[in-house]
């Protein structure tokens, strides 16, 4: 027996002696909607058998020609790889100011000053 919920429409096969003769509140799976369900009325007729074909026609097995179903393009990953490279720059920045000094000491003489911040200044203003 087949139930139909009447709000959601969701299609459910059930025993009908789970049902019942005098019907049953159910619940649907779906939407959770509440309603009382009458049992399915005894069929009158038997239906009656239906007659043996010539031939018979099987459907297709699975991917039998069918066409080959194309792989979805593959998605362009420079906007991740954009997005690491720039908090890796971040970080090392960050980094290189806080171990100014340790790295100040660690570079020549010739080099210490031209990293000053007033040596850097000179340059950009000419």
């Amino acid at each position: 027996m087949q139930v139909t919920c009447p709000n959601c429409g969701a299609r459910y096969a059930v025993d009908p002696l789970q049902i019942g003769p005098t019907g049953r509140t159910v619940q649907c799976a779906r939407c959770s909607h509440r309603w009382h369900q009458q049992a399915a009325p005894p069929a009158a007729v038997a239906p009656q058998p239906r007659p043996v074909p010539d031939f018979v026609i099987r459907p297709p097995t699975y991917n039998s020609g069918l066409p080959a179903l194309a792989t979805p393009p593959t998605k362009s990953q420079w906007g991740q790889w954009l997005s690491i490279g720039g908090l890796a720059v971040v970080v090392l920045a960050i980094a290189a100011y806080a171990f100014r000094s340790e790295i100040l000491a660690v570079l020549p003489s010739e080099w210490r000053d031209a990293l000053h911040i007033d040596a850097l200044r000179g340059l950009f203003r000419q």
